[in-house]
């Protein structure tokens, strides 16, 4: 059985949140995309990010796009893996400029993301 993800108070919701991201259910997937556009707190969002890049499901990349263009700080690093984790091929020029980014976490991400996906990519050929 699917969870209620906003239930509960701020912990009980983060939890709920680790233990979709465990699970790889895309079916929490529209949860979680509604938990980004909710008063959810930062720390919670960085799970949801985090999760949606563990489930793998597309249906999260374009609002993970969304996010890179306007999130700041260490959610950012988070939505760069995301979308790595989704081997998206939309966010690689965006990505790549943020490989010199002032935030140690968002160009670890951001190298890591290229390297995945340009392994992925040599993969299918």
């Amino acid at each position: 059985m699917v969870k209620q993800i906003h239930k509960g108070d701020e912990d009980r919701r983060r939890w709920n949140i680790i233990d979709a991201s465990c699970s790889h259910d895309a079916r929490y997937v529209p949860q979680l995309l509604a938990r980004l556009d909710s008063d959810e707190c930062y720390e919670n969002k960085r799970h949801i990010v985090r999760a949606l890049g563990n489930i793998g499901d597309k249906r999260a990349e374009p609002r993970l796009l969304q996010l890179l263009d306007k999130e700041p700080g260490l959610l950012l690093g988070d939505v760069v893996r995301s979308l790595g984790q989704l081997n998206s091929r939309n966010a690689i020029s965006r990505i790549k400029l943020l490989m010199d980014h002032k935030i140690e976490w968002v160009r670890q991400n951001a190298k890591w993301a290229i390297e995945r996906m340009s392994t992925q990519q040599s993969r299918k050929l």
